[in-house]
């Protein structure tokens, strides 16, 4: 069988080290290269025999080297206005690499929203798919990963849209996906567009789910989205606090319950991999036991 080289962008972040994990449960056909903007976690990698690069989104020149006979790439960008930068000049290098499969994760997009990080990720996508690379895109919910970091320790947890609903995705379940379509490639999922929303909750409706299960009490912080105006404002990089400022926007809509393309069930997990995703209850009965 003829295998793949496949560049996994974000290798130690929070969805891109477990896309890792999954690969490494089932590489067939597939060579992983692992990029990182640390030179250190890099040599770290290949000490352990791994083939790793540094790979900056802020200096393109970093690209043309990380991308040297690499057919598939996993794409996703910081938390930045430059992400527009980054990601084109990514798609450019790609390009001139000859890369055959770019699987960028996205957001849960109507096409339609009125918050500018959304519209950066539909601008994105249209670049990819105009530049003749075979493209798949995810589009992750709300990623409950990044709201529960904490909630085994401090039994506590914190929204910013106040008591309304939204959807929820486990990193998990967005690495399961992005590892099967890079496996199984563009023959299969060239031109696929994933929606990753497995359930829609209320934030204290996700801590009587926890409670249950846990048998302790897990408390939710409902918060208005007002209360993280001043953190922003307070950011000294302007790339970082407008993507922030977008945020905000995002939590006003969904507070307002104003987000209703985004508050549906799509569970695009059960597409690809023929299982539904991990469901809140299934997540606390794992990890509070």
């Amino acid at each position: 069988m003829a295998t793949s080289r496949v560049l996994i962008i974000g290798a130690s972040g929070t969805v891109g080290s477990q896309v890792v994990k999954e690969l490494d449960k089932n590489n067939e056909g597939v060579v992983l290269r692992l990029a990182t903007s640390r030179p250190e976690a890099a040599d770290k990698w290949r000490a352990e025999g791994r083939e790793a690069v540094v790979l900056d989104l802020n200096r393109p020149e970093t690209f043309a080297e990380a991308l040297a006979g690499v057919d598939r790439v996993f794409l996703l960008t910081g938390y930045t206005s430059d992400m527009l930068f980054q990601s084109k000049k990514l798609v450019d290098a790609s390009v001139d690499s000859g890369v055959s499969h770019i699987v960028h994760l996205g957001v849960f997009t109507s096409r339609r929203d009125l918050i500018p990080h959304f519209n950066w990720h539909d601008l994105v996508e249209t670049y990819i798919e105009a530049s003749g690379i075979a493209w798949t895109h995810l589009h992750p919910n709300v990623i409950t990963d990044t709201v529960l970091a904490t909630v085994t320790e401090t039994n506590s947890f914190t929204v910013n849209w106040s008591d309304m609903p939204q959807g929820w995705v486990f990193a998990a379940d967005i690495a399961a996906v992005a590892a099967a379509v890079l496996r199984e490639g563009p023959e299969k999922h060239g031109g696929a567009n994933y929606w990753l929303s497995t359930e829609v909750l209320t934030g204290p409706e996700v801590a009587d789910i926890l409670t249950a299960a846990s048998g302790k009490e897990i408390k939710c912080n409902a918060l208005d989205p007002a209360s993280l105006e001043e953190y922003v404002a307070q950011i000294k990089t302007v790339p970082e606090r407008a993507y922030m400022e977008s945020a905000i926007i995002t939590m006003k809509l969904a507070a307002a319950g104003q987000m209703t393309a985004q508050t549906v069930v799509r569970d695009d997990v059960l597409t690809v991999l023929g299982r539904p995703g991990i469901t809140m209850a299934e997540w606390a009965r794992h990890n509070f036991n």
